[in-house]
């Protein structure tokens, strides 16, 4: 059997809240194998979004070891650590983020332009980002002329155009919209899907795997 595009062994980590208290990793080990669509499902608080920022290479843990493609990310410095999540990570956040001044197309190129490289290759990424999302039609419009649902399209479009391995999705808004699309990613791309959710949400029915997470503390789902 491959070893796993993403695993994570014994993690810990305690973040300050941004109202009050804290948020909790509690000795979190799970593998992530690639081309599947993972749901981390629990109550707001559990700690998923922190686990989510540790997986996505965002924050550093405390205690514990994160591994991508057989790599230790945790041995590399913060320099490499960048590279790598610009180049093999896509994000989607609750707040879609996207630039207000931009259009679709622009915004769907914008990390593809950021990571550089040959200009057909960048062309071809953006536009093949703009297809797969149905968005042909909306590719001049402003930013603001587009319903909620349709800039969380948008904002999908954007996370995966630089052709990521991995997409970390915490809590996007419009996910009923977005799972469907999401699920197809996966199916048709080999994208690897690691989604933090609630329970009975759109995300968990598409889901391959689901992983319970409460108190900090990370288990995998009875199926």
């Amino acid at each position: 059997m491959p070893a796993p595009l993403l695993h994570c062994r014994s993690l810990q980590c305690t973040r300050p809240l941004w109202r009050e208290g804290t948020s909790q990793v509690i000795d979190a080990t799970a593998a992530f194998e690639e081309a599947q669509f993972h749901a981390i499902c629990g109550e707001d608080g559990c700690g998923k979004n922190l686990l989510l920022h540790l997986l996505g290479l965002l924050i550093a843990p405390d205690h514990g070891k994160i591994f991508f493609a057989e790599t230790e990310v945790t041995n590399l410095d913060a320099a490499e650590i960048d590279r790598l999540r610009q180049k093999e990570f896509g994000f989607l956040f609750p707040n879609c983020a996207l630039l207000p001044s931009l259009t679709v197309l622009e915004n769907i190129a914008f990390p593809v332009l950021k990571a550089g490289g040959d200009e057909k290759d960048q062309t071809t990424r953006t536009l093949n980002a703009l297809r797969f999302c149905s968005l042909e039609k909306e590719a001049d419009h402003p930013i603001a002329a587009l319903t909620a649902p349709q800039r969380s399209v948008v904002a999908l479009a954007r996370a995966i155009a630089h052709r990521p391995r991995v997409l970390i999705a915490e809590s996007p808004g419009s996910e009923e919209t977005l799972a469907p699309l999401v699920r197809r990613a996966v199916d048709e791309l080999g994208l690897t899907v690691i989604w933090g959710t609630r329970p009975g949400s759109a995300a968990e029915q598409a889901a391959d795997r689901i992983l319970r997470m409460s108190d900090g503390k990370l288990s995998a789902a009875k199926q």
